[in-house]
């Protein structure tokens, strides 16, 4: 049987499927063809010759636009689209912040429980007010598997532009053991430092793994000067 284009998903009935049954009833490789849809041209096997390449649709987590737009068939446009979904699906798993309330380094690993099983390393910085509501997240930046490109700047920038008053820094392993390198401790120290000239209050930077969590503020605190 010949394979259909995205852009023929909107004559074969999987528009209508989806409507109807919602995404679970489609395939892998059907909801590709939904999100490529749209564009005039395309290769006939584009939405199976992605995931031939990427493997599975969890590979998306990790990929990147220049990765994706060197597939036969796809463009930096297409793969745009497709990781612009795959963000909105990961935005969509985000517990709502509404008046959530983060008094410990338990409950601010609650919260960010979905880093802990990220491919690359992430790194968010969480807004409270004065009763440690949460009123902001933000990922800051994304890396890879051992690291991420991040300077105190950038950090910086982001909670003055946002105007921070007090906030959490949290970011994963995906080694999946959670202990604090001497790196993580050095970045914190100058994150701190950076703060307390801005008057920005950094209350704890908490590291997530699948091996479980570990707070800066209780393990190395006294080495460190938390708000």
């Amino acid at each position: 049987m010949q394979r259909q284009t995205p852009d023929q998903c909107v004559h074969d009935g999987l528009h209508e499927r989806l409507a109807n049954f919602g995404p679970s009833a489609v395939s892998d490789a059907e909801l590709v063809a939904l999100v490529l849809s749209g564009t005039r041209t395309s290769n006939p096997d584009l939405a199976n010759d992605v995931l031939s390449a990427i493997g599975t649709p969890r590979s998306l987590l990790s990929r990147r636009a220049g990765e994706l737009a060197s597939i036969p068939g796809m463009t930096p446009v297409r793969a745009g689209r497709l990781l612009a979904a795959v963000e909105l699906g990961r935005r969509a798993t985000i517990p709502s912040t509404d008046c959530e309330m983060l008094q410990t380094s338990a409950d601010v690993a609650q919260h960010c429980a979905r880093l802990a099983t990220e491919t690359n390393e992430e790194f968010v910085a969480i807004s409270l007010n004065a009763r440690n509501r949460v009123v902001g997240e933000w990922t800051v930046a994304r890396g890879w598997e051992s690291g991420v490109n991040l300077t105190p700047r950038m950090i910086a920038t982001l909670l003055v532009k946002e105007s921070v008053a007090r906030t959490i820094m949290v970011h994963n392993h995906p080694s999946g053991d959670p202990t604090p390198s001497s790196e993580d401790i050095r970045f914190t120290s100058q994150i701190l430092e950076a703060a307390r000239t801005l008057n920005i209050k950094v209350l704890d930077h908490v590291i997530v793994a699948t091996d479980g969590a570990v707070s800066l503020r209780e393990t190395v605190g006294e080495r460190l000067k938390f708000g």
